[in-house]
């Protein structure tokens, strides 16, 4: 009796190892099926990713330099999140000068436009100091549509949606870059053609693979 023993431990060694190693492959597969569901496909040709997955901040607050999604204000009325990268936080200064400079504790980072590429007039944001829990979020291209524009404006914490990582090309499945590019704009050349939602998408978003667009 005593001789057998030793070769149920061994038994029961291999079997607590396979229950560890089952349990950790569900929770990867878990982890990887979350991290899909998170993904949001580039409207937005000014951007070099084909998507993005989108992670919780989880209570941290954002830095200078993440790239994150959000939701603009509904007054702009757009069917999906934009993908901007925070270049100011709380306790920051913001200029603006006569031709529409923005300067962020005196460093200009953008230009504010006076009228939109359909024709619409544009204010510059205010100036002032960014208040807790508040972020100036920016993109490089001339025609973002960010927070340069007091339609836009800060974004508070409550409205970024997570931090963005850009998905590496899957040329298989054709998707590599943008999959918009600028030969996709109208008659005029005034504007982008980016996919217009219908009814059905402005109820909500397909799920899975939301876009983003870097509306401008």
């Amino acid at each position: 009796m005593t001789a057998s023993r030793p070769i149920f431990k061994r038994r029961d060694g291999r079997l607590r190892r396979r229950h560890i190693a089952l349990g950790a492959m569900i929770a990867l597969a878990a982890l990887w099926l979350a991290a899909v569901s998170r993904i949001h496909v580039n409207a937005s040709w000014s951007d070099e990713a084909w998507g993005y997955a989108v992670f919780p901040l989880f209570g941290a607050a954002p830095q200078v330099g993440d790239r994150v999604l959000f939701e603009p204000p509904e007054s702009v009325d757009s069917p999906v999140p934009y993908l901007k990268t925070v270049r100011g936080v709380p306790g920051m200064r913001i200029e603006v000068g006569d031709d529409g400079t923005v300067r962020l504790d005196g460093v200009a980072v953008a230009r504010a436009k006076t009228h939109a590429l359909d024709g619409r007039p544009l204010a510059a944001i205010a100036p002032g100091t960014i208040p807790p829990g508040h972020y100036y979020l920016h993109a490089d291209h001339v025609d973002s549509h960010d927070s340069r524009y007091a339609e836009i404006g800060l974004a508070p914490a409550a409205r970024i949606l997570g931090r963005a990582i850009a998905m590496p090309d899957i040329p298989w499945l054709g998707l590599k870059g943008p999959l918009v590019g600028p030969e996709d704009v109208d008659e005029a050349g005034a504007a982008p053609i980016l996919p217009q939602p219908s009814d059905d998408d402005r109820a909500g978003p397909t799920a899975g693979t939301p876009p983003v667009e870097e509306a401008r």
